[in-house]
């Protein structure tokens, strides 16, 4: 499929989505709970791999949503509307952190990576054959990456995790591209250096 024959299929769900919009604009709640239902489980996502708590979780979703809706009026189409609701949302992750305002309470929120993705080439990992070795690489890969600051985290969730281009995480953080690309290729180096370390803590313990 041509780039070209993409846009035309994604033209009527985006013309659909800017009708969804307009109408929640004016009131419609049940237009409003269309674009919730679009985009619930992305925002639940990114929130779900940052906080521990559950309850936190639908907190900050339910925020996210809230202030989007009170912000719909100042929405103006330049951006995709997934793309402007995940720049709130990565908003308020920080927000939450900044509560927390502690590096042990952001190492110990649980990550949960799900199956084994491109997390294994940013440790050198190959995906092992063996369940109980899958899920062992699965909890390495979950402890170096609590280890990480806030922003290395949501950098690699949405780029790997998630799967969003380059221009769409520019365009949440308000950056140029080449800063994001520099900003995720320190992420992963930063990733690296933390499973460099522990091995080399864990050969010191064995000597």
């Amino acid at each position: 499929m041509t780039a070209e024959d993409a846009k035309r299929q994604a033209e009527p769900a985006q013309a659909e989505e800017r009708r969804l919009i307009e109408r929640a604009r004016e009131g419609d709640h049940q237009a409003f709970a269309a674009l919730v239902e679009r985009y619930q489980r992305r925002v639940f996502s990114l929130a779900g791999h940052l906080v521990r708590r559950s309850e936190d979780v639908e907190d900050l979703a339910q925020q996210v949503f809230l202030k989007a809706y009170l912000a719909l009026p100042r929405f103006d189409f330049r951006a995709g509307f997934g793309t402007w609701l995940y720049r709130i949302a990565i908003n308020e992750c920080y927000d939450y952190l900044r509560r927390k305002r502690t590096l042990k309470a952001a190492e110990q929120s649980e990550v949960q990576v799900g199956e084994w993705t491109d997390w294994d080439r940013l440790v050198g990992a190959s995906v092992p054959a063996d369940a109980q070795r899958r899920a062992e690489a699965r909890d390495l890969v979950e402890h170096l990456f609590r280890r990480l600051p806030a922003q290395d985290r949501i950098l690699l969730l949405l780029r790997e995790v998630e799967g969003f281009s380059l221009s769409e995480i520019a365009r949440m953080f308000g950056l140029s591209e080449n800063v994001i690309k520099v900003r995720l290729f320190r992420a992963r180096q930063r990733l690296l250096e933390a499973h460099r370390r522990l091995r080399a803590a864990e050969a010191a313990r064995r000597r």
